[in-house]
Protein backbone atom coordinates (compact mmCIF):
# COMPACT_ATOMS: atom_id res chain seq x y z
CA UNK A 1 0.00 0.00 0.00
CA UNK A 2 1.14 3.26 -1.03
CA UNK A 3 2.45 4.98 2.45
CA UNK A 4 1.69 8.27 3.94
CA UNK A 5 4.89 9.46 3.18
CA UNK A 6 4.21 9.43 -0.41
CA UNK A 7 0.40 10.51 -0.40
CA UNK A 8 1.87 13.64 1.02
CA UNK A 9 4.47 13.84 -2.08
CA UNK A 10 1.88 13.57 -4.64
CA UNK A 11 -0.74 16.14 -3.05
CA UNK A 12 2.03 19.38 -2.33
CA UNK A 13 3.20 18.50 -5.83
CA UNK A 14 -0.24 18.41 -7.74
CA UNK A 15 -1.13 21.86 -5.48
CA UNK A 16 2.32 23.05 -7.17
CA UNK A 17 0.59 22.47 -10.31
CA UNK A 18 -2.72 23.94 -9.33
CA UNK A 19 -0.96 26.98 -8.40
CA UNK A 20 0.85 27.67 -11.93
CA UNK A 21 -2.60 25.91 -13.98
CA UNK A 22 -4.48 28.79 -11.56
CA UNK A 23 -1.56 31.85 -12.92
CA UNK A 24 -1.46 30.49 -16.20
CA UNK A 25 -5.39 31.12 -16.24
CA UNK A 26 -5.43 34.38 -15.31
CA UNK A 27 -3.20 35.63 -17.61
CA UNK A 28 -4.72 34.28 -20.20
CA UNK A 29 -7.57 35.79 -19.34
CA UNK A 30 -6.12 38.92 -18.69
CA UNK A 31 -4.82 39.18 -22.32
CA UNK A 32 -7.60 37.91 -23.81
CA UNK A 33 -9.68 40.95 -22.65
CA UNK A 34 -6.77 43.13 -24.97
CA UNK A 35 -6.66 40.40 -27.97
CA UNK A 36 -11.07 40.36 -27.94
CA UNK A 37 -11.06 43.89 -27.89
CA UNK A 38 -8.45 44.26 -30.87
CA UNK A 39 -10.91 41.56 -33.19
CA UNK A 40 -13.47 43.40 -32.50
CA UNK A 41 -12.44 46.61 -33.70
CA UNK A 42 -10.73 45.18 -37.02
CA UNK A 43 -13.80 43.26 -38.39
CA UNK A 44 -16.13 46.64 -38.55
CA UNK A 45 -12.80 48.55 -40.94
CA UNK A 46 -12.37 44.92 -42.93
CA UNK A 47 -15.98 44.66 -43.62
CA UNK A 48 -16.27 48.07 -45.12
CA UNK A 49 -12.99 47.67 -46.94
CA UNK A 50 -14.71 45.11 -48.36
CA UNK A 51 -18.05 46.35 -48.79
CA UNK A 52 -15.74 49.36 -50.91
CA UNK A 53 -14.04 47.00 -53.38
CA UNK A 54 -17.03 44.97 -53.90
CA UNK A 55 -18.70 48.60 -55.10
CA UNK A 56 -16.00 49.10 -57.27
CA UNK A 57 -15.73 46.00 -58.76
CA UNK A 58 -19.59 45.92 -59.99
CA UNK A 59 -17.98 48.90 -61.73
CA UNK A 60 -15.58 47.61 -64.14
CA UNK A 61 -16.20 45.82 -66.79
CA UNK A 62 -12.77 44.28 -67.44
CA UNK A 63 -11.10 42.76 -64.07
CA UNK A 64 -8.06 41.78 -65.44
CA UNK A 65 -6.39 42.99 -62.31
CA UNK A 66 -3.54 40.31 -61.56
CA UNK A 67 -4.84 39.78 -58.05
CA UNK A 68 -8.52 39.20 -59.68
CA UNK A 69 -7.84 37.13 -62.57
CA UNK A 70 -9.18 33.63 -61.68
CA UNK A 71 -6.51 30.44 -63.02
CA UNK A 72 -7.01 26.96 -62.45
CA UNK A 73 -6.28 25.40 -59.61
CA UNK A 74 -2.44 23.32 -60.33
CA UNK A 75 -0.65 25.02 -57.87
CA UNK A 76 -2.28 25.64 -54.50
CA UNK A 77 -0.84 26.98 -51.40
CA UNK A 78 -2.75 26.87 -47.79
CA UNK A 79 -1.21 29.82 -45.20
CA UNK A 80 -1.66 27.74 -41.84
CA UNK A 81 -1.70 30.20 -38.79
CA UNK A 82 -1.39 28.17 -35.29
CA UNK A 83 0.59 29.29 -32.03
CA UNK A 84 4.21 28.99 -31.14
CA UNK A 85 3.22 27.40 -27.59
CA UNK A 86 1.12 24.45 -26.23
CA UNK A 87 -0.65 24.18 -22.78
CA UNK A 88 -3.87 25.28 -25.05
CA UNK A 89 -5.95 22.32 -25.71
CA UNK A 90 -6.76 21.08 -28.53
CA UNK A 91 -6.45 24.40 -30.45
CA UNK A 92 -3.16 23.72 -32.43
CA UNK A 93 -4.58 20.00 -33.20
CA UNK A 94 -7.40 21.19 -34.39
CA UNK A 95 -6.07 23.59 -36.84
CA UNK A 96 -3.37 21.05 -37.94
CA UNK A 97 -5.71 18.09 -38.33
CA UNK A 98 -8.02 20.67 -40.89
CA UNK A 99 -4.67 21.53 -42.77
CA UNK A 100 -4.16 17.41 -43.45
CA UNK A 101 -7.27 17.09 -44.69
CA UNK A 102 -6.62 20.23 -46.91
CA UNK A 103 -3.86 18.90 -48.09
CA UNK A 104 -5.23 15.29 -48.85
CA UNK A 105 -8.10 16.59 -50.32
CA UNK A 106 -5.79 18.41 -53.04
CA UNK A 107 -3.43 15.56 -53.34
CA UNK A 108 -6.18 13.41 -54.66
CA UNK A 109 -7.16 15.97 -57.25
CA UNK A 110 -3.70 15.66 -58.38
CA UNK A 111 -2.88 19.17 -57.59
CA UNK A 112 0.53 20.37 -56.41
CA UNK A 113 0.29 21.77 -52.19
CA UNK A 114 2.50 23.93 -50.29
CA UNK A 115 2.16 25.83 -46.94
CA UNK A 116 3.48 29.02 -45.62
CA UNK A 117 3.31 28.25 -41.57
CA UNK A 118 2.47 30.87 -39.03
CA UNK A 119 3.56 29.78 -35.79
CA UNK A 120 6.00 27.10 -34.06
CA UNK A 121 3.25 24.32 -33.57
CA UNK A 122 2.42 24.09 -37.41
CA UNK A 123 6.77 24.10 -38.14
CA UNK A 124 7.72 21.84 -36.16
CA UNK A 125 4.90 19.22 -37.07
CA UNK A 126 4.86 20.00 -40.98
CA UNK A 127 9.11 19.81 -41.05
CA UNK A 128 8.93 16.12 -40.33
CA UNK A 129 5.93 15.59 -43.04
CA UNK A 130 6.85 15.36 -47.26
CA UNK A 131 5.27 17.89 -47.72
CA UNK A 132 6.54 21.43 -49.20
CA UNK A 133 7.53 24.76 -47.36
CA UNK A 134 7.46 27.64 -48.67
CA UNK A 135 7.87 30.05 -46.13
CA UNK A 136 7.89 29.92 -42.49
CA UNK A 137 7.61 32.41 -39.68
CA UNK A 138 7.65 32.73 -35.78
CA UNK A 139 6.24 35.01 -33.43
CA UNK A 140 8.75 35.46 -30.89
CA UNK A 141 7.66 38.61 -29.22
CA UNK A 142 3.95 36.76 -28.58
CA UNK A 143 2.55 39.61 -29.83
CA UNK A 144 0.40 40.51 -33.22
CA UNK A 145 1.76 43.70 -35.28
CA UNK A 146 0.41 45.01 -38.60
CA UNK A 147 4.41 45.19 -39.97
CA UNK A 148 4.59 41.69 -39.32
CA UNK A 149 0.89 40.78 -41.46
CA UNK A 150 2.19 43.03 -44.45
CA UNK A 151 5.85 41.33 -44.79
CA UNK A 152 3.75 37.82 -44.72
CA UNK A 153 0.94 39.50 -47.42
CA UNK A 154 3.21 41.40 -49.42
CA UNK A 155 5.48 37.75 -49.51
CA UNK A 156 2.23 35.95 -50.83
CA UNK A 157 1.47 38.67 -53.35
CA UNK A 158 4.60 38.91 -55.01
CA UNK A 159 4.94 35.17 -55.41
CA UNK A 160 1.47 35.28 -56.42
CA UNK A 161 1.62 37.48 -59.32
CA UNK A 162 4.85 35.46 -60.36
CA UNK A 163 2.84 32.71 -60.65
CA UNK A 164 4.30 30.46 -58.24
CA UNK A 165 0.63 28.94 -57.40
CA UNK A 166 -2.11 29.78 -58.58
CA UNK A 167 -4.65 29.71 -55.69
CA UNK A 168 -4.05 31.15 -52.38
CA UNK A 169 -6.48 29.69 -48.90
CA UNK A 170 -5.66 31.05 -45.65
CA UNK A 171 -6.36 28.24 -42.35
CA UNK A 172 -6.87 30.17 -39.13
CA UNK A 173 -9.28 30.01 -35.83
CA UNK A 174 -12.17 32.38 -35.51
CA UNK A 175 -12.63 33.52 -32.07
CA UNK A 176 -16.45 33.12 -31.25
CA UNK A 177 -15.96 33.32 -27.19
CA UNK A 178 -13.23 31.70 -24.63
CA UNK A 179 -14.86 28.15 -25.19
CA UNK A 180 -15.29 28.40 -29.02
CA UNK A 181 -13.04 29.11 -31.59
CA UNK A 182 -13.83 27.39 -34.81
CA UNK A 183 -11.03 26.90 -37.89
CA UNK A 184 -11.57 28.23 -40.70
CA UNK A 185 -10.44 27.85 -44.67
CA UNK A 186 -11.01 31.10 -46.48
CA UNK A 187 -9.54 31.57 -50.22
CA UNK A 188 -7.45 34.69 -50.14
CA UNK A 189 -5.91 34.58 -53.56
CA UNK A 190 -7.57 35.82 -56.12
CA UNK A 191 -9.82 37.64 -54.33
CA UNK A 192 -13.21 37.19 -53.81
CA UNK A 193 -15.70 39.64 -51.84
CA UNK A 194 -18.15 37.82 -49.99
CA UNK A 195 -21.08 37.29 -51.74
CA UNK A 196 -24.00 38.03 -48.67
CA UNK A 197 -22.54 41.62 -48.38
CA UNK A 198 -25.80 43.45 -48.05
CA UNK A 199 -24.59 46.86 -50.71
CA UNK A 200 -27.30 49.49 -50.57
CA UNK A 201 -27.60 50.98 -54.51
CA UNK A 202 -26.24 54.24 -54.69
CA UNK A 203 -24.00 56.13 -57.07
CA UNK A 204 -20.74 57.13 -56.19
CA UNK A 205 -18.77 59.56 -58.04
CA UNK A 206 -14.64 58.80 -58.01
CA UNK A 207 -11.96 60.64 -57.92
CA UNK A 208 -9.38 59.02 -58.76
CA UNK A 209 -11.50 56.59 -61.12
CA UNK A 210 -12.44 53.21 -59.74
CA UNK A 211 -9.57 51.09 -61.91
CA UNK A 212 -6.60 53.30 -59.96
CA UNK A 213 -8.93 53.51 -56.47
CA UNK A 214 -9.21 49.36 -57.22
CA UNK A 215 -5.41 48.96 -57.58
CA UNK A 216 -4.68 50.82 -54.08
CA UNK A 217 -6.99 48.89 -51.94
CA UNK A 218 -6.31 45.20 -53.10
CA UNK A 219 -2.64 44.99 -51.85
CA UNK A 220 -4.58 46.63 -48.70
CA UNK A 221 -6.81 44.41 -48.63
CA UNK A 222 -4.85 41.10 -48.61
CA UNK A 223 -2.92 42.74 -45.64
CA UNK A 224 -5.70 43.76 -43.44
CA UNK A 225 -7.07 39.87 -44.23
CA UNK A 226 -3.83 38.21 -43.11
CA UNK A 227 -3.85 40.67 -40.15
CA UNK A 228 -7.21 39.62 -39.53
CA UNK A 229 -6.47 36.01 -39.48
CA UNK A 230 -3.43 36.83 -36.73
CA UNK A 231 -5.26 38.69 -34.26
CA UNK A 232 -8.15 35.68 -34.53
CA UNK A 233 -5.61 33.24 -33.80
CA UNK A 234 -3.75 35.23 -30.90
CA UNK A 235 -7.58 35.49 -29.36
CA UNK A 236 -8.56 31.48 -30.28
CA UNK A 237 -4.73 30.57 -28.58
CA UNK A 238 -5.73 32.98 -25.38
CA UNK A 239 -9.41 31.74 -25.25
CA UNK A 240 -8.30 28.15 -25.46
CA UNK A 241 -5.24 27.89 -23.25
CA UNK A 242 -7.67 29.90 -20.37
CA UNK A 243 -10.62 26.81 -21.11
CA UNK A 244 -8.08 24.13 -20.44
CA UNK A 245 -5.71 25.90 -17.62
CA UNK A 246 -9.44 26.37 -15.90
CA UNK A 247 -9.94 23.08 -16.18
CA UNK A 248 -6.77 21.87 -15.67
CA UNK A 249 -7.26 23.72 -12.00
CA UNK A 250 -10.41 22.09 -11.77
CA UNK A 251 -8.88 18.57 -12.46
CA UNK A 252 -6.25 19.33 -9.91
CA UNK A 253 -8.65 19.73 -7.16
CA UNK A 254 -10.66 16.62 -7.84
CA UNK A 255 -7.39 14.80 -7.61
CA UNK A 256 -6.24 16.78 -4.40
CA UNK A 257 -9.74 15.84 -3.15
CA UNK A 258 -9.19 12.13 -3.90
CA UNK A 259 -5.37 11.76 -2.91
CA UNK A 260 -6.31 13.56 0.39
CA UNK A 261 -9.15 10.83 1.42
CA UNK A 262 -6.54 8.53 0.00
CA UNK A 263 -4.53 10.00 2.71
CA UNK A 264 -6.74 9.65 5.51
CA UNK A 265 -7.93 5.50 5.17
CA UNK A 266 -3.92 5.07 4.98
CA UNK A 267 -3.77 6.82 7.77
CA UNK A 268 -6.54 5.10 10.03
CA UNK A 269 -5.54 1.98 9.04
CA UNK A 270 -1.82 3.23 10.45
CA UNK A 271 -3.60 4.01 13.63
CA UNK A 272 -5.82 0.72 13.90
CA UNK A 273 -2.52 -0.95 13.22
CA UNK A 274 -1.01 0.37 16.02
CA UNK A 275 -3.74 -0.31 18.12
CA UNK A 276 -3.91 -4.08 17.29
CA UNK A 277 -0.66 -4.26 17.99
CA UNK A 278 -0.98 -2.51 21.14
CA UNK A 279 -4.09 -4.74 22.30
CA UNK A 280 -1.96 -7.85 20.97
CA UNK A 281 1.15 -7.09 23.31
CA UNK A 282 -1.18 -6.20 26.11
CA UNK A 283 -2.98 -9.56 25.76
CA UNK A 284 0.25 -11.28 25.69
CA UNK A 285 1.57 -9.67 29.06
CA UNK A 286 -1.25 -10.70 30.65
CA UNK A 287 -1.31 -14.38 29.46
Amino acid sequence: MTSLRAIRRRIQSVKNIQQITRAMYMIAATKLRRAQQEVEATRPYAQALNETIHRLMLRIERKDHPLLVEREENKVELVLFTSDRGLCGAFNENLIRFAERFIREKTEQEKSVSLVLVGKKAIDYFKKRPVKISQQYLNPDREVSFEKARNIADEIIKRYLAEEMDAVYMLYSVFHSPLVQRPNLFPLLPFKPKEDLQLLKVEYKYEPDERTILEHLLPRQIRQQVFQAMLETRASELGARMSAMDLATQNAGEMIDRLTLQMNRARQEAITRELLDIITGAEAIKK
